[in-house]
């Protein structure tokens, strides 16, 4: 049985996950209801989203101070107890602020809180180097497979009860797991694996904050962050949109685009799985090529002639698109996890939510000024090189790493 624990904690990060992150990701089926309740522009709600992920990357610090000083129980609970308020108090809602507040402050540190810090900071004391990769890349595949249930369910439920019921029904899942969070035998999790004893945070080792950010591979890892989620965010918001005006069909784009999102979680345990065999240079290297490749396709489709060009795309930016994230979290966990993990974890997460943030804002507005989608593309395909650059180096300065 004590061999199937460490699977058991995936298990257990990915269904917090899917019960909070998944609930915030299936934001875009509300965009329609939620103009036509506030009669507001569609950039007025769709900055709720903006602000969700804003708040998901800024709040790690905090996220990783409550998971060093306050423990595991901690971080879920509070997580779990946001995301819960936070999709009550929506469905209440009376102006368009109070979802600000709740589906983008509220959500965006709950979904945080239950996502990146927790998962890293609980797996990396149970999983060793050669297999903690793809077990981090379980954990993060929960936002892509548990959109596969949770948008199709949003979407049945405000067409036939209305947005206010979809998201008191999503409060009531999140509510049935805090009794789970609350009584689960936190000390002996975080005890870890008897052979990781000396890794965890209890064991008071590992580099302070102030030595980890004097050093380059804390900017590598930061950076990384960064420019993947510039990257990968200015082109997603926007490619239904380009599609749309390249002459295809519209459902027969959202079908591609939904293809895409399942090779999502696919991608991710792949590439982790290739990292974790001894090739986390290559295998970034690798996830950042297929992704640069795929935004060359997308550049090809100029009519629905070129079918062949989207499905390309589908394939390498699909199953790409979030496989750098566990990459990056099996990094950072391998050459931080001590006594102050969650915090320096926090901080590198950071970059993620602006560079989010930052992309999308920046490829709207590069489409506005130039009335087409080169730029935009030049801009993800620039800001995708400099983050291989960034994971590079450091993939490879820990390509040895045995623990």
């Amino acid at each position: 049985m004590a061999r199937f624990v460490p699977w058991m904690l995936v298990a257990l990060c990915f269904v917090l996950g899917v019960a909070s992150r998944s609930i915030g990701d299936s934001f875009p089926v509300f965009v329609p209801a939620l103009e036509r309740a506030f009669a507001a522009s569609r950039g007025d709600v769709t900055i709720i989203y903006s602000f969700a992920l804003l708040v998901g990357g800024i709040s790690g610090p905090v996220n990783g101070w409550i998971l060093d000083r306050l423990g595991l129980r901690a971080l879920t609970v509070i997580g779990m107890s946001l995301a819960a308020a936070a999709t009550v108090a929506a469905a209440h809602a009376t102006a368009l602020w109070h979802l600000y507040a709740t589906l983008g402050v509220m959500l965006g540190f709950g979904g945080a809180s239950v996502s990146g810090v927790l998962s890293a900071g609980l797996l990396g004391r149970w999983f060793p180097a050669r297999r903690l990769g793809v077990a981090l890349a379980v954990a993060w595949s929960a936002t892509g497979v548990g959109t596969m249930v949770t948008i199709p369910a949003a979407q049945a439920m405000i067409a036939e009860s209305g947005w206010r019921h979809a998201y008191l029904v999503f409060s009531i899942v999140s509510v049935v797991f805090l009794p789970l969070v609350l009584f689960l035998p936190w000390r002996r999790i975080a005890a870890g694996a008897p052979g990781l004893v000396r890794a965890h945070a209890a064991s008071g080792e590992g580099p302070t904050v102030g030595q980890a950010i004097r050093d380059w591979p804390f900017w590598a890892l930061t950076f990384s962050f960064a420019f993947t989620s510039v990257g990968i965010f200015a082109i997603v918001p926007q490619a239904m949109s380009y599609l749309l005006e390249r002459g295809m069909d519209g459902g027969h784009a959202a079908r591609a685009l939904a293809v895409a999102g399942i090779l999502t979680p696919l991608g991710m345990v792949g590439f982790s799985w290739l990292a974790d065999r001894g090739g986390r240079k290559i295998a970034a290297i690798l996830a950042y090529g297929c992704s640069i490749a795929g935004v060359g396709a997308l550049a090809m489709v100029r009519g629905p002639g070129d079918d062949h060009w989207l499905w390309i795309y589908v394939l390498l930016f699909g199953g790409s698109q979030g496989s750098r994230g566990p990459m990056i979290s099996t990094l950072a966990t391998l050459r931080y996890r001590g006594a102050n993990f969650g915090r320096i974890y926090g901080l590198i997460g950071i970059g993620m939510g602006l560079g989010g943030f930052a992309g999308a804002w920046v490829g709207g507005l590069l489409h506005d000024l130039t009335g087409d989608y080169a730029a935009v593309m030049v801009f993800s395909v620039c800001s995708l090189a400099l983050a291989a650059a960034s994971l590079g180096s450091e993939a490879g300065a820990r390509e040895r790493l045995s623990r």
